[in-house]
Parts: C-alpha cells; structure tokens; sequence
C-alpha cells in the first residue's frame, strides 16, 4: 500500500511542474512581448510623431483664405495635412484639424486671446491631431492585440507684412489711348491724367490695380496679415512729385483694396509762364494735352539755370525708404514692429531711377550738374549713363560748366547711387533674414539699354532700369547682412504679363511664411 502511494504522489509532482512550466512560459513570452512590444510601439509612435509633425507644417502652409469666401480655406488645410500623413504612414485614423479661427475650446493653446481687440498678437497656427493602431506580436499570447496611439503637433506659418510699391509716374497712363508712350504729340488727350483719373481708366494704371487686388486677395490673410501701400508721386491733383506712404500698415480687409483701388496717377499743376519748380501738365492751343513738361527747364534752356532736378519722378530709392519707415513704426511713428512676422516688399516700377528725396544742400535731390544739359549729349537726367558705376555721398568730380567756363568740384551721386543705399538699408533693417524684396520692371524702359548722351549704346553695360531692380531684389543689403532671404526680379513687357507674375510671388511668398 506504501509502495502505491509514492508512485501516485511522484505523478502528481510531475503533473504540477507541467503546470508550473506553461505559467512560466507565458509568464516569460509576456515580459518578451511587454518589452519587445513596448519597443515596437515606441517605434511607432514615433513614426506617428513625426508624421503629424510633418503634416502640421504643411497645413500651416496653406493658412490663406478662400478667394471665395475670405474665410480660412480649411479643405486645403485638411487635404493638405492628409497627404502628409498618408504619406508617412498608412493606418491613419481620427484626424482633426484646429487653428486659431476656431471659436470654441478647441483652439491652439497658443492662440492669441483677444484677435479683434490686439490683432497684433495673432499667430497662424495649425494643431493637427491623429490616431493611429500599433499592432503587437508577443502580446497577443495573454490576449492584448494591439494599442491605439495618437499625437499631436502644432504648426506655424509666419504672419505677413507686405508694402506694396506702385509707380504712379506720367508713364502709368501712356498706354490709355491710341498712342504710344514715344508719341510726341499726344493729340487724342486719353493719356491726360487729369481725364483718365476721374474715370479712373488710366493705363497700364487700371490693369495693374486689378491685379493687385486679385494678389493681395488670394494671398493676405486679413486680421493676421498687414499691407502698407506706398505710391512713388503724390496723389493729390496740382501737388509736387515726392513719393508718401499712402496707408500704413493695416489689417483691414476694406481699408486695404479701398486703398489700392483709389491709387492715381502723378497729375502735376497745369504748366504756365512762371518761375515754378516742378513737372506740369502741358496743353497746346489747337492741340490739347501734349504730356507732362519741365516747363522751368524749357524756360532757361540754354542758360546757366537750366536746372532740371525738381521735374524727374522716379525716386526709387525714395520709396524703398519709405518701406524701410512702414515696417519700423510707419512715418507718424505709431505703427507696432512685427519682428516675427515676415517682411516683404513688392514693388512695381515702370523706369530708371532719375530723382531722390531732398538733402541738405540739394532741395531737389541728387541730380548732378554733369547731367543737366541734355543739347550737349550729356546723359539723362540725374544719373550716370553707366549702370555698372556706384558712387558714395561723398564722392566728387572737377567739372566745367560748358555755359559759364567756370570749373568746380560737383558731386556725382546720382538718383541710382541713392536707390542701391536706400535698398540697401531697406532689405538690412530686420535682423536674421532681412526684408524680402520682389521687383517687377513694367515696360520697354526697363530693358532699353544704356546709352550715353548721343543716344549710342554704352558697350557692355546693362539696361539702368533692368540692373537697378536686379540688385535692388537679389543683391542688396548683402554688405549688411549676408543672411537676408533675397526675392526675385521680373521683367514684364506689357500689364498683360502681369498676372503669372504676381502669382509666381504669391507661390513664393506662401512656402517662405512655412519655412
């Protein structure tokens, strides 16, 4: 009987430690799976991390309104942050999109509190959050299949400060009748701008406003965005040509195309007989409007007082001060900096640099005397024939005066010198990557060539027009600053080609505010 009960005890102990065996088998196959799957979850979530991330980015790219309605396109948002995902991963689930234009608690945590009330603060910002199964291998054995894992990431565009520069000079109203810009009686009148702007059909003025408006309507967020026009002559009928910040930088949607739409071009005073600096618009007896005159120059041609200097309008270099002024407070000093924002320019000139602000001893600007006499095959007006030369403020000359015989010391900085230094401090005024300026050179002037007084072409010099707004966008400020994130130079022949111009930047402008 002993002898039975330790046989049946011995195969009882070898049934228990089977037992004790699987326990410990699935014991040992769950701390594998635990740290094994842990691990291939952490993979995952990473890869979820950094696919978020990535479509967080790329939603914040395209913060920009709906041209059709002005709200925020939120389908592009959405397609575009989708794309991202699907590309990284490819069991993505539970995607949401929320930006700052949300009203409910589901807003940014960085998003600005008060919008309407401190615009200033608003910051393009897109959380994008996503959900996605990490499927476990190990684990299954105790039952556990899988884990839902979700990440979030918010990304940022750069909130835009634009100043849109708009040549408003005689030229900007050439294109308005039957006649070309090198007519030299324009005897129909259409080009008179005191006519075309009340009907405001001054051309290429005209066309370049509605494509203006198209641009800074598909690209500017308002309420986030800010634009600032600046005009290169005044606006008001009779007054003189001095370039002015026509709106400083602003939010508002209306105050901004109200303010491109209302744009005119340069109408001078009506010419007389009288000692009057200044361009005029010249009317002949028989004839009607002949084109804007230098009727003080014509009055003393041939003399020692055939000064020509207050008539040009081309201040290049005036407007891009007066940019420089609109991002860092605006003329009256009251506009806030946006040192975060990015900063850019867009400028559309029709000419040469051929005039400047005035300065100390030049009420008129830098115009050297050298350039004055235009019968003696002397050059244009207020610049160096030659694109290639640069001269300093203080650079000087010996010259005769060919009237009185009389030799002096003149200076020789021009209205293009003065347009590179004005470009210059412009594009340097913001630390990092600086201001980014885009030039748009509109009409034949642009590209002719440099010629000297006598009308020969200059051999191996650039077209003035052409070389200015080529430095002007891709060159200047590098003295001051080597980082400064440049644009670009167009060159378009007629208004026509303007549109695919504009778009070009806008693409532009949209990848730089994601970078």
């Amino acid at each position: 009987m002993k002898e039975k009960f330790k046989k049946f005890a011995a195969r009882s102990e070898s049934g228990q430690a089977i037992i004790i065996i699987v326990f410990a088998f699935i014991g040992l196959v769950a701390m594998v799976g635990l740290v094994t799957d842990t691990g291939l979850m952490l993979i995952e979530y990473g890869k979820l991390k950094r696919a978020v991330d990535a479509a967080a980015v790329a939603a914040a790219q395209e913060y920009r309104p709906d041209p059709a309605t002005g709200n925020l396109n939120v389908t592009a948002l959405e397609n575009a942050a989708t794309s991202f995902l699907q590309l990284n991963m490819q069991n993505i689930s539970d995607l949401t999109i929320h930006t700052c234009e949300d009203t409910g608690a589901d807003r940014p945590d960085l998003c600005n509190p008060d919008p309407v009330g401190n615009p200033e603060e608003n910051r393009k910002l897109v959380e994008v959050t996503a959900s996605s199964n990490a499927a476990f291998g190990f684990l299954r054995v105790v039952g556990i299949n899988g884990a839902t894992l979700s990440a979030s990431s918010i990304g940022e565009a750069a909130t835009i400060d634009l100043v849109l520069i708009m040549d408003t000079s005689a030229s900007m109203a050439y294109e308005t009748g039957t006649e070309t810009p090198d007519t030299i009686l324009r005897s129909d009148g259409d080009d008179d701008p005191s006519v075309c702007n009340v009907a405001d059909n001054c051309q290429p003025m005209r066309a370049v406003k509605d494509i203006a408006l198209d641009f800074v309507d598909s690209l500017i967020f308002f309420g986030y965005d800010r634009v600032s026009i600046v005009t290169m002559t005044s606006q008001a009928a009779g007054e003189l040509r001095d370039p002015i910040e026509l709106m400083p930088l602003s939010f508002g949607r209306s105050q901004i195309l109200n303010g491109i739409d209302d744009i005119r071009v340069f109408q001078p005073r009506v010419c007389d007989d009288s000692d009057t600096e200044g361009a005029c618009l010249q009317y002949v007896s028989g004839v009607g409007f002949t084109g804007t005159n230098c009727k003080i120059y014509e009055k003393y041609t041939g003399t020692e007082f055939a000064n020509p200097s207050s008539c040009p309008s081309s201040n290049i270099g005036g407007v891009m001060e007066l940019a420089r002024q609109a991002f860092t407070g605006g003329q009256a000093g009251t506009t806030e900096m946006r040192n975060e924002a990015l900063w850019v320019v867009v400028s559309l000139i029709g000419g040469p640099a051929n005039a400047t602000n005035s300065n100390g001893s030049y009420p008129n600007g830098y115009c050297p005397a050298n350039t004055w006499y235009l019968w003696l095959n002397q050059g244009p007006w207020c610049r160096d024939p030659r694109p290639s030369t640069r001269h300093s403020g203080s650079a000087t000359t010996s010259y005769t005066n060919p009237i009185t015989g009389e030799t002096n010391p003149i200076s020789i900085y021009d209205a293009d010198d003065y347009a590179r230094d004005m470009a210059d401090a412009l594009a340097a005024s913001k630390t990092g990557t600086g201001v980014t300026i885009y030039t748009i050179g509109l009409g034949a002037q642009i590209e002719n060539p440099a010629r000297d007084g006598a009308g020969n072409i200059l051999a191996g010099e650039p077209a003035p027009g052409a070389d200015l707004l080529e430095y002007i966008a891709t060159a200047a400020g590098d003295t001051l600053n080597p980082d400064i994130n440049h644009g670009q130079y167009f060159f378009a022949p007629t208004s026509t080609s303007l549109r695919n111009i504009f778009e070009l930047i806008a693409q532009n402008i949209a990848t730089k505010i994601s970078q």
